[in-house]
């Protein structure tokens, strides 16, 4: 008996060997590979030197300890994510900071918990991203609460507990059900490879490689430790590092400099030539997106400070009357607009109020800014039909011809599937029932808060909701090829004010309904695919955002009330502080009234702001001149002008904190220009994870400082002051740009 129990016992060593030497050889494959590709301007093939083809598809990954740790980092997650929207720098939660807690937890559970059904053996690579997409699900931002925000701050309404819960859950499962239908799209082609997944991507490999390359753990760990204690300095302790602007140290009382090189605080300034020493403030991109988005992203941004000092100063919309940047909205004279005033007892126009009152203004840079949104979307829609019309077309032909089985859905995909496809499609797929049910409940509840609060009709609940539907593939493949999504928000809040006009609470309803659905979709979708690239089972990544995004709708109207209730003075200003800001709330609420409200008597033809809509015609136009030029010179590279990023970057500093803007672009010049092009092998190993461990180092700061120091956690320690973080009683930003205002 003995003699057989060793042989099982040395076959089973012997098949254990023989899968860590393939593990090993494809390990070093994926090495070979990084070192001698070439990555092209759009950034997909990084794939092949980011993502192992090894796999084991029998790893348990519903354990307990998914289950626990989901729980309480989905809570951490969605804590942040709602304070987020307080910030002056409104950034999401980094996932990557998720993935660092959630691996030191997980492989500490992993040695501590007893053998069995606590813990099924050691911690695995898709256990760890499936509590981050759990977790990161929870933490994405909820657009109800600003319904809930305006309705509080302006409109001295309240939800009850039970009915604002709801609309937040609504909010977030009409996305999740929506995006099942476009996964052969949006998820499995290889082209379509959501540039902003990959420093997480890369995290989870470089933990979990067979064969570990310590120079990316230490560069990880380093600039996770150096940035978290880091981050104390520009945002606490030294908020002049969060841009550096020598024109303004050189002349403290020029409010043009203010305007043109000020840029620390919220609506403060263009901060053209500032240097940011504030990792928050930089963000990844100039590591993460491709250089060809960076390229239309940099044309836009010159663009912007270009053309925004040339509308004030040639007072264009009476530019001179209003703040050089705001979201607020304005009387005739520039004086705060009282828009109480204009409706009725239901928060519906008065007519006759209004024609006593005068219509609202806009700043000419808020208004310049909805011009080139609405112009990004139709742009956008355009580009997208323009390039991968004929894809997405022959898709949905075979989704609605053909089971979705995993025998057939290599032949729906856009183009080449990628190998973690076919690695994942050993495990059975979600099928669309599953999401339809998803949709039509949280429809139906949807169905429930429109006639409970009775302010936005049946029949526009169902044009907003199939609006959003068919713009979740051009949001889609826009985000998975170049990194860049059109902010749809602004051209549904527009087309509301016209198909429900006079009614601004209606507008916020109908723009959160069908531009959340876009957004919850998006983030679904990249959860999705990156689910693939690490080979999780696809329903276990379903439930995983089902469970996150339930978590997260709770945590995230929890919170919402507590600052509602204790920074409401701070909210309403339009200049907030430099740790708490309302304008999210502010320029929702703004353009609910403008568009709403006024949409058909402002927006129209002849109307003040008329130019806000024709950008929706104007829009449609620019990408088919660069279309048809690529048609007749294919290799001039007219291919690589995106209209929708630049219409967007257009208009990109009109709003927040604008001193980061030219360290990202250094960046992008250094590691997507040079280091790409140059050192491909040092770019293809270490920087994904570079950009992995300086959110996760940066995000962790700013979340201890927020609870400890900022006032999140009913607390407030102020920093003292001193030549980095000067007393704004003196009349000077933290930049030093002067406060004065121009006199004309």
């Amino acid at each position: 008996m003995s003699n057989i129990v060793d042989i099982e016992k040395r076959e089973l060593d012997e098949k254990a060997d023989g899968e860590a030497v393939a593990s090993e050889a494809l390990e070093r494959v994926k090495d070979d590979i990084a070192e001698t590709l070439k990555v092209d301007a759009w950034g997909h093939d990084i794939i092949k030197s980011l993502v192992s083809a090894d796999d084991d598809p029998t790893e348990p990954v519903l354990t307990f300890r998914f289950w626990l740790l989901a729980t309480l980092l989905g809570c951490f997650s969605g804590s942040l994510g709602q304070l987020y929207t307080f910030k002056p720098q409104t950034v999401a939660v980094s996932s990557l900071m998720l993935a660092v807690f959630a691996y030191v937890a997980g492989m500490g559970l992993s040695k501590i918990l007893p053998h069995g059904i606590l813990n099924p053996g050691k911690f695995t690579k898709k256990e760890l991203a499936l509590i981050v997409i759990a977790a990161a699900t929870a933490g994405n931002g909820v657009a109800s609460t600003y319904i809930i925000g305006a309705k509080d701050l302006y409109f001295n309404q309240k939800f009850s507990y039970v009915d604002g819960i709801i609309l937040v859950l609504v909010t977030q499962f009409i996305g999740y059900g929506a995006v099942g239908l476009f996964r052969p799209i949006l998820v499995y082609p290889r082209r379509v490879f959501f540039p902003t997944a990959l420093a997480g991507v890369s995290l989870y490999e470089t933990l979990f490689a067979k064969t570990v390359n310590d120079n990316a753990f230490k560069i990880f760990w380093a600039a996770t430790g150096g940035l978290f204690v880091w981050t104390f300095m520009p945002q606490y302790l030294a908020p002049t590092l969060i841009g550096v602007s020598v024109f303004c140290l050189a002349n403290r009382d020029s409010p043009l400099f203010t305007q043109l090189f000020g840029g620390v605080n919220n609506n403060e300034g263009l901060g053209i030539l500032s240097i940011s020493f504030d990792w928050n403030n930089i963000g990844d991109a100039g590591l993460t997106n491709p250089w060809v988005t960076q390229m239309n992203q940099m044309a836009g941004m010159i663009g912007c400070v270009t053309v925004i000092p040339i509308l004030y100063y040639s007072n264009v919309w009476n530019a001179k009357t209003f703040p050089f940047m705001a979201q607020g909205l304005y009387t005739v004279e520039g004086k705060k607009y009282n828009q109480t005033k204009i409706l009725n007892v239901q928060n519906q126009l008065d007519e006759a109020a209004y024609s006593k009152y005068g219509q609202p203004y806009y700043s000419t840079s808020w208004a310049f800014n909805t011009m080139m949104q609405n112009m990004s979307v139709t742009a956008g829609l355009v580009h997208v039909a323009l390039w991968h019309g004929s894809d997405i077309v022959a898709a949905v032909k075979h989704i609605f011809s053909k089971k979705s089985t995993n025998d057939t859905i290599e032949t729906q995909a856009v183009g080449e599937v990628d190998d973690s496809f076919r690695l994942t499609s050993v495990h059975p797929e979600v099928p669309q029932w599953w999401y339809a049910v998803t949709m039509l409940v949280a429809f139906g509840l949807g169905f429930y808060v429109c006639l409970k609060d009775d302010v936005l009709p049946w029949w526009a609940y169902i044009v907003t909701i199939a609006i959003a539907v068919a713009f979740i593939p051009v949001s889609g493949l826009l985000a998975g090829i170049t990194g860049f999504s059109p902010p749809f928000k602004t051209f549904i809040q527009l087309l509301g004010g016209f198909m429900v006009p006079g009614r601004p609470i209606a507008n916020m309803y109908f723009t959160t309904f069908g531009a959340n659905t876009i957004a919850e979709a998006l983030a679904m979708t990249i959860d999705l695919k990156i689910g693939q690239y690490m080979k999780v089972p696809p329903r276990a990544v379903f439930v995983a955002q089902m469970f996150g995004g339930f978590v997260g709708a709770l945590i995230h109207y929890v919170i919402n009330q507590i600052v509602l209730e204790t920074k409401r003075d701070i909210l309403l200003d339009p200049n907030g502080d430099n740790n708490w800001s309302g304008q999210n709330i502010i320029g929702f609420n703004t353009k609910a009234i403008t568009f709403g409200t006024l949409a058909p008597k402002i927006l129209s033809a002849g109307g003040t702001y008329a130019w806000l809509s024709y950008a929706f015609i104007l829009g449609a136009f620019l990408p088919i001149p660069f279309w048809l030029a690529h048609r007749f010179a294919p290799k001039a590279g007219f291919n690589m002008v995106n209209t929708a990023i630049l219409s967007w970057y257009f208009c990109i500093f009109t709003v927040g904190v604008n001193s980061g803007w030219w360290s990202r672009i250094i960046l992008g010049f250094i590691f997507q220009l040079y280091l790409r092009r140059y050192k491909p092998a040092w770019f293809n190993k270490y920087n994904y994870i570079l950009a992995a461990g300086l959110n996760a180092g940066t995000q962790l700061a700013v979340f201890i400082m927020s609870f400890a120091l900022q006032g999140a956690g009913g607390v407030t320690v102020d920093p003292p002051f001193w030549a980095l973080n000067p007393d704004p009683k003196t009349g000077v930003f933290s930049d030093y740009c002067t406060k004065k205002k121009p006199t004309f």
